[in-house]
């Protein structure tokens, strides 16, 4: 029993390290890419948050973290508001980097439930589209945030079946 409890020591550590690394672009082309579209904004992506959401971090009362639309930020004793608080129709700066702020916190909120083993933290995903049992679309992830051939509007694949549902927003 205790060479197997090593064992799944050794592979979460692994797996940790992994991930890490994958978060880093190391082995993950298309991650630091991601991550800085996330910060720097996209002006041929739709726009991912609305002006009145709230995305909040640590206490409700109180939180550590809070960012309202794309305007007022809070973080600690510090407020200010966004020099891009007035434009729209485009991802504007950091508002991806929101959307993942809020997507983080309810993962690692909630992680044994999104992972109920560790070993597995670095495992990538794909997609695959069938039509009749004939693979019509197919993407392997090749980074940590890369799910889709097309991240800037990641649904776009699907467009020839669902139509312009596809372009989200």
């Amino acid at each position: 029993a205790k060479n197997n409890e090593t064992r799944d020591v050794n592979a979460i550590t692994r797996s940790w390290l992994n991930y890490m690394a994958m978060c880093a672009g190391i082995a993950s082309p298309d991650t630091l890419q991601e991550i800085f579209r996330g910060y720097l904004g996209d002006k041929e992506s739709p726009e991912r948050i609305r002006s009145d959401e709230i995305v909040t971090v640590g206490n409700k009362a109180d939180p550590f973290i809070e960012i309202k639309g794309t305007t007022d930020v809070k973080i600690g004793p510090f407020k200010y508001q966004q020099s891009w608080k007035d434009q729209s129709g485009y991802q504007r700066p950091v508002e991806l980097a929101t959307i993942r702020l809020r997507i983080m916190v309810e993962v690692l909120t909630n992680f044994s439930d999104y992972v109920p083993d560790q070993r597995h933290l670095d495992l990538r995903g794909a997609t695959f589209l069938f039509k009749e049992n004939a693979l019509v679309y197919e993407h392997i992830d090749t980074g940590v945030l890369s799910y889709s051939k097309t991240m800037g509007r990641p649904l776009t694949f699907l467009q020839p079946y669902i139509g312009e549902n596809a372009l989200n927003p």
